[in-house]
C-alpha cells in the first residue's frame, strides 16, 4: 500500500501523535523495543543531511525503516527542506506491506515528542511559548505545545520573518493564539517554555540571561559540530534526552563541551522514556530550569507510520501496487 502526504494528513493529528508516543516511550522502557543506531552521513558540497532509521517495536507489531533528508538550501527553489519516506515490514512473513510519505509524520512525531517534554517538564502553569526559528518544524513544535499547556501568548524570531507573513496569520488562526515577532532574542528568555529550532552551528544566547523555571526544547542542531545552547544553559538546566546513546553520539550540546573537557555524561538527568514511565521524576519544583534535547528515535517514525497504516485500511484509503 502507498500512502501519499495527502493520505497522512487526512489521518494524522497531533494529539494522535502524542498519546501514540508516550505509548512508544512506555513499551522503550520495559525493553520491548529494538532499534538501530540512525546511520547518517553529509553531503558537504550539497549542504545536506541524510539519515537510515529502522525500528522494531514488539507490543505494536510495527517494523519498518525510514529514509530521510534535510537540505536547508531546497528554501531557495520552494522544495521542501525536510523530506522522507517510511517502510513498512509485516513483522509475521517479511513481507514490504507499505511505503508512506514521510515528510509529515517527521514533522508530527517530532512535535509530538516535544509536546510530551513539555508536558513532564514543563510548569503547570505555563502560558507564554517563545519560539526561535520559523522553518519546517516550527508549526509542529507550536501545536504540539498548545495541546499540553494552556498558552495564552507565542513569541517568534526569525531573521526571515520581519512583518506579519502570511505564515504567522496561518498559525495564529491555526492556534487561536497571538503570535507576536519579536527581534531581540534576549527578550525571548523570559518566558514559561522556549523552543530552539534552527539551523544555528553556534549557540542563540548566553545561558547566564536564563530566568528560573524556563524549560526548553533544543531540537535544531542534529550534529556533533553544530549546538543551539552554550554551555552555562547546560549547567544550569535538569538535562533530558530522548535516549542517551543517540545524545552522546550525535548532540553538539553535549558532545562539544564534553570533548573540552568542561561537563561530563553525567550532565544528563534522564532519557524522556524514564520520564513518561514514571522511573525518575520530571519537573520538581517551578524554580527548576529543565531542558530537553530531541534527536528523535526511529520508534517514534515506525510506531506512527504503523497508526496510519492501520488507520489507512480501516478507511480504504492508500493504492495497492504490486512490484514483483
Amino acid at each position: 500500500m502507498v500512502l501519499t502526504s495527502d493520505d497522512v494528513e487526512s489521518i494524522l493529528t497531533i494529539n494522535d501523535t502524542i498519546s501514540i508516543l508516550e505509548k512508544s516511550f512506555i513499551e522503550l522502557s520495559r525493553k520491548q523495543v529494538n532499534m538501530t543506531d540512525r546511520d547518517v552521513f553529509v553531503l558537504e558540497d550539497k549542504n545536506g543531511w541524510f539519515g537510515i532509521m529502522s525500528a522494531h517495536m514488539k507490543n505494536m507489531a510495527a517494523l519498518g525503516t525510514k529514509l530521510v533528508t534535510v537540505f536547508p538550501k531546497n528554501i531557495e527553489i520552494n522544495k521542501p527542506t525536510t523530506q522522507a519516506v517510511i517502510s513498512l515490514i509485516d513483522v509475521n512473513t517479511g513481507e514490504l506491506i507499505g511505503i508512506i510519505d514521510g515528510s509529515l509524520i517527521t514533522g508530527m512525531r517530532t512535535g509530538a515528542t516535544t509536546g510530551i517534554a513539555t508536558k513532564y517538564l514543563s510548569k503547570k502553569n505555563s502560558s507564554k511559548l517563545s519560539i526561535l526559528g520559523s522553518g519546517f518544524q516550527s508549526k509542529f513544535q507550536l501545536m504540539a505545545i498548545c495541546s499540553v499547556r494552556h498558552i495564552k501568548e507565542i513569541f517568534i524570531n526569525s531573521p526571515s520573518i520581519n512583518s506579519k507573513s502570511d505564515y504567522i496569520h496561518e498559525l495564529e488562526d491555526l492556534l487561536d493564539i497571538p503570535i507576536i515577532i519579536e527581534k531581540n532574542i534576549t527578550k525571548l528568555l523570559n518566558t514559561d517554555i522556549l523552543v530552539t529550532s534552527t539551523t544555528s552551528p553556534t549557540p542563540l544566547f548566553d545561558g547566564n540571561l536564563l530566568d528560573n523555571g524556563i524549560h526548553i526544547n533544543c531540537i535544531g542542531a542534529h550534529t556533533k559540530e553544530t549546538r543551539e545552547v552554550d554551555l552555562r544553559t547546560i549547567e544550569k538546566s535538569k538535562v533530558v534526552v530522548d535516549e542517551r546513546s543517540a545524545a552522546l553520539r550525535e548532540a553538539g550540546e553535549l558532545i562539544i563541551p564534553i570533548q573540552n573537557g568542561e561537563i561530563t555524561d553525567n550532565i544528563i538527568y534522564a532519557e524522556l522514556a524514564e520520564i513518561v514511565s514514571g522511573q525518575k521524576p520530571g519537573r520538581l519544583t517551578d524554580d527548576e530550569i529543565t531542558l530537553f534535547k530531541s534527536m528523535g528515535l526511529s520508534l517514534e517514525d515506525i510506531s506512527t507510520a504503523k497508526f496510519v497504516f492501520d488507520k489507512a485500511i480501516e478507511k480504504g484509503l492508500g493504492q495497492n501496487i504490486t512490484l514483483c
